[in-house]
C-alpha cells in the first residue's frame, strides 16, 4: 500500500465506515499481524501524547515533562483497546450480531489509527490557533463515535444505524461509570474530601 492508497482508504473510513470496516475484515489478516497493528498504534498514542505534553510545555514555557510516564500511558491505551474490541463482539453477539473477537481487534485498531491522524493535526492547529483547541477535541469525540457506531455496525451485520448509536453510547457510559467506580475502589483514584 501507497501513500495515495493509504490517504484514499482513509477517506473511505471516514465518508463509508462500513465499507471500510468490511473492507478491512476481508483481508482475513493473520493474528499476529492484527496483535502488532494493536502494538503500533498504542506504542504511537503513547509517544504523541508524550510529544504533545512537551511541545505545549514548551510553548508555554514551563518545565517540559509527561504528567504520566509513557509506558502507563501505553499499557493503559491497550487495555482500552482491548476493551474495545471485546465489547463490540461480545455486546454485539448478546444483541443478537455475529461479531468476533479478531475481527474487531483490526477494527478497534483502525479507529485508534485514524484518530492518531485526528490528534496529531489538533497538536498542529492548538499551536497556530489555540482557541480552536476544544473545536478540535469535540471534533476527534464525534469522530470516534462516527467510526464505533459504524464498524460495531459492520462487524456484528446490524442495519438500523439509530440503535445501534444508542446502543455503543448506554455502553460506553456504563463502562465509564464502571471503571470509574472500580480505580476509585481499588485506590487508584482518591475521593474528593469535603472542605
Amino acid at each position: 500500500m501507497n501513500m495515495a492508497d493509504f490517504r484514499a482508504f482513509v477517506l473511505t473510513s471516514l465518508r463509508y465506515p462500513q465499507e471500510a470496516a468490511r473492507m478491512l475484515m476481508a483481508l482475513n489478516l493473520p493474528m499476529s499481524v492484527r496483535w502488532l497493528a494493536v502494538g503500533a498504534v498504542v506504542t504511537l498514542s503513547a509517544a504523541l501524547g508524550t510529544a504533545a505534553e512537551i511541545i505545549f510545555a514548551a510553548a508555554r514555557g514551563t518545565e517540559a515533562g509527561p504528567n504520566v510516564a509513557p509506558m502507563a500511558m501505553a499499557a493503559l491505551q491497550f487495555g482500552l483497546v482491548l476493551y474495545g474490541a471485546w465489547a463490540m463482539s461480545f455486546f454485539g453477539r448478546m444483541m443478537g450480531g455475529r461479531g468476533t473477537f479478531p475481527d474487531a481487534l483490526i477494527l478497534v485498531a483502525w479507529i485508534e489509527a485514524l484518530l492518531l491522524i485526528g490528534q496529531t493535526l489538533q497538536i498542529f492547529v492548538m499551536l497556530l490557533i489555540p482557541i480552536l483547541s476544544f473545536v478540535g477535541s469535540m471534533a476527534l469525540i464525534v469522530l470516534l463515535f462516527w467510526l464505533l457506531i459504524h464498524f460495531t455496525a459492520a462487524l456484528n451485520g446490524f442495519t438500523n444505524i439509530v440503535k445501534v448509536g444508542v446502543a455503543v453510547i448506554l455502553i460506553f457510559i456504563g463502562s465509564g461509570m464502571l471503571a470509574g467506580t472500580l480505580l476509585v475502589s481499588l485506590g487508584f483514584v482518591p475521593v474528593p474530601q469535603n472542605m
